[in-house]
This record gives structure tokens, sequence and C-alpha cells, in this order.
């Protein structure tokens, strides 16, 4: 299994590139690729790549179609990937750990799309989705529906249980997203935090 990670879009809410935002001395990107290499096979940077080039021992996709959002950087991706299943993120959550990796891709290959649900919502940047999904996204960005989402009543869907995810971690802290200035002074100050404890 492969890795896919969306490197951002215009990131509005948060005013610059959040990829490159440094968080503990590194690129908040270095960081979740890091984590990524030491599960999955292959960890494809999908998207504007030109600004990661610094980035080691990865494969570089630019967006096949642009500006289609992350429908567009997921048909990419699964073009790109040589894997039949793929672990699609994004590179703003930096919380996903290598428990909630390897429970994802020790998981019976049943499905065409294995989803994580947490407070009644699912969560697709943090799903496995395999090639087979290919032409009904083709379809939903051939009618301009671009949420993540809109393909998913024509394919095979499995849903991780909340009550299974808190096994792994606590699902409020996995699936956190950073959109704002605010989310990485936050998290910047439970690490110091932390660090004196």
């Amino acid at each position: 299994m492969n890795a896919l990670l969306l490197s951002g879009g215009k990131s509005s809410r948060f005013g610059t590139n959040k990829a490159m935002e440094t968080i503990n001395g590194k690129p908040l990107i270095e960081q979740i690729v890091q984590g990524l290499k030491n599960v999955f096979e292959k960890v494809y940077i999908i998207g504007n790549v030109k600004e990661y080039t610094f980035l080691q021992g990865v494969f570089f996709c630019e967006d096949i179609i642009p500006n289609k959002g992350p429908l567009g950087g997921l048909l990419t991706g699964l073009i790109c990937s040589d894997s039949e299943y793929n672990f699609l993120t994004a590179c703003d959550m930096p919380f996903l750990t290598r428990e909630f990796f390897e429970f994802v891709k020790l998981q019976k290959k049943d499905y065409d799309l294995l989803v994580p649900a947490y407070n009644s919502y699912l969560e697709p940047l943090a799903a496995v989705y395999s090639k087979k999904c290919l032409p009904f996204i083709s379809d939903s960005l051939k009618r301009n529906q671009l949420k993540l989402k809109s393909f998913f009543p024509q394919v095979n869907v499995r849903i991780i249980k909340e009550t299974v995810i808190r096994e792994i971690g606590e699902p409020e802290k996995l699936f956190f997203n950073i959109n704002y200035k605010e989310d990485v002074e936050k998290i910047e100050m439970n690490l110091e935090r932390s660090e004196k404890i």
C-alpha cells in the first residue's frame, strides 16, 4: 500500500502555505512525510510540487487536472501510484499515528474505500482508496462535483466506526487539521508544555 499526500491548496484561511509552516524546527510536510515513509511502501506528493523538491525518497506528481481540489489530487495520486490500494491524507493533518496507519494497512481488502467515522462525519482525508474508484472520481470531476464524498455512493465503502478508532487513539487529535495560524500556536504551546513535564 502506498500513501498519497495532498500538498495543499491555496491555504486561504491560513494566509501562507501551511505545508511549509515550521513546527518543532521542521516544515509540517517533512514531518508528515517521515511518518508515512515509516509505514507505507511509497509516498507520493500530489499537487503543486515545485516547493517540495527538498524532500528525499518521495515521488512527485503534478495535478493532471489543475484546480480541482482534493478530488483532483486523489485522481492524480491513484493514476500515479503503482499500488491498487492507497492511503490518502493532507499536509495539514500532523497527528495521524503509526498505529493508525498500520491498522488501516492490515484491514482485509474487501472494499473500494475504507474511511473512518468520527462525530457522525466521515474523514475522507484519512482513508484508503482503491483504483476501482477512478472511473467514479473521473465522472464527478466531469460534472464539476468536487467534494471528495461526491462519488462515495457509487463505490463499496467500508466505514471504521468511532468505537474502533478510540482503541487506536483519540479521534479528536488523530483527525485534527490545521486551518489557522492560531492552530500552530496551540500545537507549539502543547509541545513546550509536554517538554517541561
